[in-house]
């Protein structure tokens, strides 16, 4: 088994790939756990993701990471700035195709991107997940992310309220 991480900015990603990201993102098990649904589609997630591509070349704010495992796309890292008055945090997402899930490659994508991160000039690292989501927690700590709060009822999913883990790296 060969697992690569690949720089969406550095290496473009073809059809294929652009349609298992769609798959990954729009995977009934994936969307149990996202807080930002953007659509259950899995076309118009494709959509959205090549508009995405088609932008990120010139987009600083922006850091995409792709991870293949023997040339299959089974996971993604994302990292965009928080906003142009803390250009020095970066918000990090993770997801990894349910069958791949628990095998470390949501680990080897989170390390790849910090130092992406840290090449980029980002200060601070933060990753919000649903409190109750422990692999993220756990990914998350063993790379040195801190547990800075927790937001009670912070999100609806599904017509009930889950509450937000705050977790957050310096990367100086």
């Amino acid at each position: 088994m060969s697992f690569q991480v690949i720089d969406a900015k550095k290496i473009s990603l073809d059809d294929e790939a652009v349609w298992m990201l769609a798959e990954i993102e729009t995977h009934p098990k994936v969307m149990e756990w996202d807080v930002d649904i953007h659509t259950k589609d899995q076309r118009k997630m494709f959509l959205l993701f090549k508009e995405f591509f088609q932008k990120l070349l010139n987009d600083k704010d922006q850091i995409f990471l792709v991870g293949r495992l023997d040339g299959r796309t089974i996971g993604f890292l994302g990292i965009h700035r928080k906003s142009k008055r803390m250009k020095h945090v970066g918000v990090v997402g993770i997801t990894v195709h349910p069958d791949y899930w628990r095998r470390g490659f949501g680990t080897k994508l989170l390390k790849a991107g910090i130092e992406c991160a840290r090449e980029e000039g980002f200060i601070r690292l933060e990753a919000d997940t649903l409190a109750k989501n422990e692999a993220m927690r756990r990914i998350a700590e063993k790379h040195g992310f801190k547990l800075e709060g927790v937001r009670k009822m912070r999100v609806r999913i599904n017509k009930k309220y889950e509450d937000e883990a705050l977790l957050a790296l310096l990367l100086r």
